[in-house]
């Protein structure tokens, strides 16, 4: 389960340290380098597949089992959160 932790863009995932990231920017859809190195495998342009970028220049991606929705208010909560 993935979960926002505390107001500094702060995503969590399990309960090891290594799992937490603080995200620099994220987007609704795949990146381009995800495109690229998916490029034989047709799940790229999932529905509510979305990106985050850290602070260290990672990318990593989610999928939102809700749909477009969810993941656009994801990405719209982790924008105002690191931004301040």
């Amino acid at each position: 389960m993935l979960k926002m932790v505390g107001a500094a863009g702060i995503l969590q995932w399990g309960k090891s340290s290594k799992r937490n990231l603080i995200c620099r920017r994220a987007e609704v859809g795949s990146s381009d380098s995800f495109r690229w190195n998916r490029r034989r495998k047709f799940n790229t342009d999932e529905p509510g597949l979305f990106h985050a970028v850290t602070t260290k220049q990672k990318e990593l991606h989610f999928v939102c089992e809700v749909g477009i929705e969810m993941a656009e208010l994801w990405v719209r909560r982790i924008k105002l959160l690191s931004y301040f």
